[in-house]
C-alpha cells in the first residue's frame, strides 16, 4: 500500500513539474506575434529614416516641450485611435489576419524616432531614447498586445460561428466588452503617465 502511494505521489510531482516547465505557445501566440511584428516595424522605420532623412523630417522629429494637458490630449488621441482600430478589427471576419499591422506601424514610428536620435545625437540620443521613448512605447505596446490577443480571439470566434451554419452557436459579447473597457482605461492611464513624466523630465533630460 505504501509503495502504491509513493508511485501516486511521484506521478503527481511529475505532472506539477510538467505544468511548470511546459510552455503553451497558443496561449501567448498573439503577444509573441505582436513583439515580432513590432520588431519588423523597427527595422523598416530605421531603414526609412536612414534613406529619407532631411531637414523637414528632422524638424518634425525634434523633441519639443509641451504642457502636461497638451501632451495628454495628443497622446490619448493617438493611442486611443490605435486601440479603436484593434477593437474594430476584432469585430471583423478579416480582422485576425491583418490585426498585426498595428504593432508594425508603432514599430515603424519608433524606429524612425530612435534612428533620428541616434544618428543626430549619438550616445546622448541613445540615453534620451532609453529615458523618454522606450518606457512609454513599452507600456503602450503591452496594453495593445493584450488588446490584440482579445480581438484575435473575438475575430476567430466570429469566423467559427459563420462557418458553423448547421447549428446556431451561442455568442456572448459581454465578457469582451468588459475587457475592452478595462484596456481602454489602461490606454488612458498610459497616456496620462507618459504626459506627466515627459513634461517633468523634459526640463531635466535634454539633448
Amino acid at each position: 500500500m505504501e509503495q502504491d502511494e509513493l508511485v501516486i505521489f511521484e506521478n503527481d510531482n511529475k505532472k506539477v513539474k510538467e505544468k511548470k516547465t511546459s510552455f503553451d505557445f497558443k496561449e501567448y501566440k498573439a503577444i509573441i506575434y505582436t513583439a515580432l511584428f513590432y520588431a519588423f516595424g523597427l527595422f523598416i522605420g530605421a531603414y526609412f529614416y536612414k534613406t529619407a532623412s532631411n531637414e523637414t523630417l528632422n524638424s518634425l522629429l525634434k523633441p519639443q516641450g509641451q504642457s502636461i494637458l497638451s501632451l495628454f490630449i495628443s497622446n490619448f488621441c493617438i493611442y486611443f485611435s490605435l486601440f479603436v482600430i484593434v477593437v474594430f478589427l476584432g469585430f471583423c471576419l478579416i480582422g485576425y489576419p491583418i490585426i498585426n499591422i498595428i504593432p508594425t506601424v508603432i514599430g515603424i514610428v519608433t524606429g524612425i524616432k530612435s534612428s533620428y536620435l541616434y544618428l543626430n545625437y549619438s550616445v546622448k540620443g541613445i540615453g534620451y531614447s532609453l529615458v523618454m521613448l522606450v518606457p512609454y512605447i513599452a507600456m503602450l505596446l503591452t496594453v495593445l498586445a493584450f488588446t490584440i490577443k482579445l480581438s484575435s480571439q473575438l475575430s476567430k470566434q466570429l469566423i467559427s460561428i459563420t462557418k458553423n451554419t448547421d447549428e446556431p452557436a451561442e455568442f456572448n459579447i459581454k465578457p469582451y466588452i468588459k475587457k475592452y473597457l478595462l484596456l481602454a482605461l489602461c490606454i488612458a492611464a498610459t497616456a496620462l503617465i507618459e504626459a506627466s513624466l515627459t513634461a517633468l523630465l523634459f526640463t531635466v533630460v535634454t539633448i
